[in-house]
């Protein structure tokens, strides 16, 4: 029963720790990329201002974004930025259940400002960070638990920095330490969101091109699909490779559910789980243009990644990357750093030494164990006086910057510190080294440490001595606490993931969805996180037109302009510079166009009379003072077959006095099918 509950309703501190990380990179990255247009999509200057978004939704939609309280560009910029400290404080896991649920809240709010922006990849990314935000995702790999490991052991000696024993699981257990995760419904929860996300996804990709494998050839052939490495990649890439990868990601997102449930006695298949999660989702994310829909799966992995790998990749161990760092055993600065490193050290490779004592040097072996060797001759009490050393296994003694460089690359990661060692930087490494270890002894001071003289350990005192011992069982009072809330914590999770099974029912055809009640709360707690789980991924299939909004406009000038690109109107989708604006305006312009969009249409021909998005640059020089918008398509050949030399084309709307007219000579008859009923401007 242990194993099964561990594998359905416990996630590993370490996997909650790596998915934080991983995740608030994917949300910082998207941040990014949504300020880019900050004063196009977020401001009352753009495409969309918050009184009329707010008054067009009028009851439809029940949304929520303190963004709404945003009107000038300005405002935006200030907000992106409170924004980006939030996620970056998330990420480092400072205060992490705080700036967890700030950074969903920050994620609504963007989400939710301009509902013509959103996709599957703000619902996926909504809906782990509201389950995980029940999780101690702060436990372990963040700034919160090292406080807490420094506070917990404060070592002042090199046989005390050498000690790797651990906490017991009921010490942990007891007072929250370090690693500590719940046994909750919060983790099912992720679990089923996830294999629901997979699942349902490739249910509905039900096409014939998803059959016969052409499914990715005739998506990194819609323009507004395929991101710049799917446009170079689409002609580089043979059919066969695009048919393997169509069937190898579909068959990803029916295993990895498989995977995920496969009972406890199959933990290891947790880990291919997790490694399947990753490919598909950097499939995802390189080739397409689905926002934050693959790199957020991708983030995602870590969290199923069981406690036996982590212990494993603990265990393992690299006699090259083993380094004994001898420090300054009189200065605060050194020793702190040293502390620092001992916890970064998940592997063991790193022993310390003090420089007091010179005999022999401390080696670490596979075991763990601390030995003791001779210590090369070029170590004098001269040298250890001037800087810090770095000892490999072989003996080579490393001073100054490279010590730093040596002792970062024997930690998890330190393959990044390798630039560390270029020619240049490494001299400049130097230079800030001396900088920083003539003052160390005033830095120590300044941070609150002994400049020199640290009092050691009394041994005097060994009877005493309590450090190591369990940490005394919490009084009755914080046992109940704790279960009273922790109660709480499970009603929520169990509403929120009622929520999210009603929602997932009624936006995806699942066998026997219809028979699942939503009612009006659930609905409400879905709808206003805009966890919508609309999971229809190139669903049933991709596209097999090339499509894209031209305007045809005319500057005061009477110069031909589209304010999109910045260059004269053209009707030829393949190759368009108005597909390469990127995925939030390729969604927004895909939905502007179509009749349930049709209230939000005024405030975005407005936006284009004043010249769209060159307007920030090009002032009153680029209003319009007429413009026709189209909607041109044109059919993707099938493989191995010429590009069409048609096209079609679909009046949306004009403005003023209209555009050139120009382009209508270069157009084939309208289909009949395609022809719209004139609309007052």
């Amino acid at each position: 029963m242990k194993s099964l509950r561990d594998h359905f309703l416990r996630i590993d501190a370490r996997s909650l720790g790596l998915f934080r990380i991983t995740f608030g990179l994917v949300l910082i990255a998207d941040l990014f990329a949504r300020w880019r247009w900050v004063r196009d999509f977020y401001s009352n200057e753009g495409v969309l201002p918050n009184h009329n978004h707010l008054f067009n939704l009028r009851g439809k939609q029940q949304v929520f974004s303190l963004l709404h309280s945003v009107s000038t560009e300005g405002e935006a910029h200030f907000a992106f930025a409170l924004a980006l400290v939030v996620y970056a404080l998330f990420l480092l896991g400072y205060r992490t259940r705080v700036f967890h649920v700030l950074a969903l809240v920050t994620l609504t709010s963007l989400t939710s400002r301009n509902i013509l922006l959103e996709n599957a990849g703000n619902y996926a990314a909504i809906a782990l960070l509201a389950f995980t935000a029940f999780l101690p995702c702060g436990s372990r790999l963040s700034l919160d638990s090292l406080r807490a490991s420094l506070a917990l052991r404060d070592e002042k000696r090199d046989t005390e920095l050498n000690d790797r024993s651990r906490v017991s699981e009921p010490e942990i257990e007891a007072e929250r330490l370090p690693g500590w995760s719940p046994t909750s419904l919060a983790a099912l929860a992720v679990l089923l969101q996830l294999a629901l996300i997979y699942l349902c996804t490739a249910l509905q990709q039900r096409g014939e091109a998803w059959r016969d494998g052409t499914a990715f050839y005739y998506a990194l052939h819609a323009e507004r699909l395929a991101s710049d490495a799917g446009v170079w990649l689409r002609d580089a890439l043979p059919l066969g490779t695009l048919r393997g990868l169509t069937f190898g990601t579909w068959a990803m997102q029916l295993a990895i559910p498989a995977l995920l449930f496969v009972p406890a006695v199959f933990r290891w298949t947790r880990g291919i789980a997790a490694a399947l999660m990753v490919v598909h989702g950097l499939i995802l994310g390189i080739l397409f243009d689905l926002g934050m829909f693959g790199w957020a799966l991708a983030a995602a992995a870590p969290l199923v990644l069981p406690g036996e790998l982590w212990d494993v990749y603990e265990r393992s161990w690299n006699e090259r990357r083993a380094r004994t760092l001898v420090y300054d055993v009189d200065c605060g600065l050194c020793l702190t750093l040293c502390r620092l490193i001992k916890r970064l050290d998940l592997r063991g490779h790193v022993a310390f030494q003090g420089n007091g004592a010179l005999d022999e040097l401390y080696v670490r072996n596979q075991t763990g164990a601390t030995e003791r060797v001779p210590m090369p001759k070029e170590v004098t009490p001269e040298l250890v006086e001037q800087t810090v050393l770095a000892v490999d296994r072989n003996g080579r003694v490393y001073t100054k910057g490279g010590a730093v460089t040596e002792g970062l690359l024997a930690l998890p990661f330190g393959w990044l510190a390798w630039p560390l060692k270029l020619p240049g930087i490494s001299h400049l490494l130097d230079v800030l080294y001396e900088v920083v270890a003539t003052r160390r002894h005033h830095i120590s001071v300044l941070l609150g440490k002994q400049a020199c003289g640290i009092p050691l350990f009394d041994e005097s005192h060994a009877d005493g001595d309590d450090e190591g011992a369990a940490p005394a069982r919490p009084a009755p009072v914080v046992r109940t606490a704790r279960l009273v809330l922790g109660s709480l914590r499970e009603a929520a999770v169990l509403v929120v993931l009622a929520a999210m099974l009603a929602q997932t029912a009624k936006e995806n055809p699942l066998p026997g969805a219809a028979a699942v009640p939503q009612g009006r709360v659930l609905a409400g707690v879905a709808s206003w996180p805009r966890m919508m789980a609309r999971w229809d991924v190139m669903a049933p299939e991709p596209p097999r037109t090339n499509a894209l909004l031209v305007i045809d406009g005319q500057t005061r000038g009477q110069q031909p302009i589209d304010p999109l690109t910045g260059e004269e109107p053209r009707l030829q989708p393949a190759g368009h510079p108005g597909a390469r604006l990127g995925q939030l305006w390729s969604d927004y312009l895909d939905r502007v166009r179509r009749p349930e969009w049709s209230d939000f249409q005024r405030a975005f021909r407005d936006y284009l009379a004043k010249g769209g998005p060159l307007s920030a640059d090009g002032g009153r020089e680029m209003a319009l003072s007429g413009y026709d918008a189209y909607w041109v398509s044109a059919p993707t050949p099938a493989p191995g077959e010429p590009a069409p030399t048609g096209f079609e084309r679909e009046k949306l709307f004009s403005h003023s006095r209209g555009g050139t007219g120009k382009l209508g000579e270069r157009i084939p008859p309208l289909s009949p099918g395609l022809v719209r009923p004139k609309q007052p401007n």
